[in-house]
């Protein structure tokens, strides 16, 4: 039986063991590059936040998921709003649809000072025995809210009247950085979907005075 932990902190421990080993042992592992990453962010650029589904924030959970009912013509002006504060944030929750059964991390890192621009980390898998079994490889999106804003700004009302005008601006202001095992056939849908609902968890958080939860847990 496994012991009793979540998947982010399964992720963190992998981290924290790589950070001690010697910098190579990594290597190109995608989930291994993550994990080693966040921990160093804990390390370095401490508290890394850590909110999970079933903790104790379940309006943030169900916001975020009543949101991501809504037509992205109703969701981009949310996104483009999207802050955030520290240097990395991780959400965890339950995986949906063909990713039943699988509990899914993501993690938000800021590469640079602007609170507007993040890099999103997708992780996909189970608890095996405590230890963190990733079933789809880790992947990549860069985000940049403010270049959604503009884009929006631009655009004004086309937007809301055309679900193409609306996914324009969102391929604008967003990049998938290739890692391995997703670097060709393209990226599938419901990896795309959990890029967004990572955004959605984000832009929930920073609005209506969410920014200033307590977190469940932090490293």
């Amino acid at each position: 039986m496994d012991i009793d932990i979540s998947f982010a902190e399964a992720v963190l421990r992998r981290g924290a063991g790589l950070l001690e080993a010697e910098a190579g042992e990594a290597g190109s592992d995608p989930f291994a590059v993550l994990a080693r990453l966040l921990a160093a962010a804990a390390a370095t650029d401490a508290p890394l936040v850590v909110l999970s589904e079933g903790g104790s924030h379940p309006a943030l959970f169900d916001e975020a998921n009543r949101r991501a009912g809504e037509p992205l013509t109703a969701r981009l002006a949310g996104l483009a709003a999207t802050r955030q504060g520290e240097r990395a944030t991780m959400y965890e929750f339950d995986g949906t649809g063909p990713l039943t059964g699988n509990r899914i991390v993501a993690a938000l890192l800021r590469p640079e000072e602007r609170p507007d621009l993040l890099h999103v980390y997708i992780a996909v898998g189970r608890l095996r025995g405590g230890e963190a079994q990733i079933t789809v490889p880790p992947a990549l999106l860069r985000f940049d809210a403010a270049a959604l804003g503009q884009t929006l700004g631009l655009l004004g009302d086309a937007v809301s009247r055309s679900p193409n005008a609306a996914t324009a601006a969102l391929a604008h202001a967003a990049a998938i950085l290739p890692m391995e095992g997703h670097e060709e056939g393209g990226m599938p849908a419901a990896l795309l979907d959990l890029y967004w609902h990572a955004l959605t968890l984000a832009s929930v958080r920073a609005d209506g005075g969410l920014a200033t939860m307590t977190p469940e847990g932090s490293a």
